[in-house]
């Protein structure tokens, strides 16, 4: 039987919040499981499971009898290219024969801003990925998109870089642009596009995992 893994559900309006209620727990190890760290792992016939990463890592390793070690990194602090201070966390998952590392910004206590993510092979060195990573993470961040003048966002050159993401505010009707790790609404970047009204543009979609 094929098991796989879905994220955890987001709490329906009006539930109580994290804030609110106690930190989940892994059902494997009884450990407390960190923000973005928590994996809903089985199937529909046995039912899921909510496990911590290293446990996650540990059920996918053994059921395809791969010598995995898995490694918890430790937050990193970095500068961008105005001077302002990121933090991230990272987040290692074993996927089949494949390894994703992953590296969220946190504001607030919650995944926001920023985001990137290494893959590569599962017996990959694990502290090699991250230093790729680190590198990746750097380079992007030592680059300015956008600037921000009297409480408004305006494209600095000619070349923006961002990720498509969710708007609650919208419930899907239009994407959520992250650029420089701001979150900017879809109406809001239509706006800073009109200062090259009758101008050429050319748009890339890319994969989470790719440089851009």
């Amino acid at each position: 039987m094929t098991r796989h893994a879905k994220p955890p559900k987001n709490p329906a309006p009006g539930a109580a919040t994290a804030f609110e209620t106690p930190a989940p727990h892994c059902d494997a190890c009884h450990q407390e499981i960190a923000v973005c760290d928590g994996v809903q792992y089985g199937s529909t016939a046995t039912g899921y499971r909510l496990l911590c990463s290293r446990c996650f890592n540990e059920e996918v390793a053994a059921s395809g009898g791969l010598d995995f070690q898995h490694v918890q990194f430790q937050p990193l602090e970095m500068r961008d290219a105005v001077g302002e201070l990121h933090e991230f966390h990272f987040r290692v998952h074993l996927l089949g024969d494949r390894v994703a590392l992953d590296a969220f910004e946190f504001k607030g206590g919650e995944p926001r801003g920023y985001r990137f993510q290494a893959l590569d092979d599962a017996e990959v060195d694990l502290f090699s990925l991250m230093g790729r990573l680190v590198g990746r993470m750097r380079r992007a961040l030592a680059t300015q998109h956008v600037e921000e003048e009297r409480g408004q966002f305006h494209i600095k050159d000619l070349l923006v870089r961002g990720r498509v993401e969710w708007d609650e505010n919208e419930d899907g009707r239009v994407p959520l642009i992250v650029i420089d790790g701001h979150e900017i609404p879809w109406d809001e970047f239509g706006r800073m596009l009109m200062t090259f009204e009758g101008w050429q543009f050319k748009l890339e979609i890319r994969d989470k995992s790719e440089e851009i």
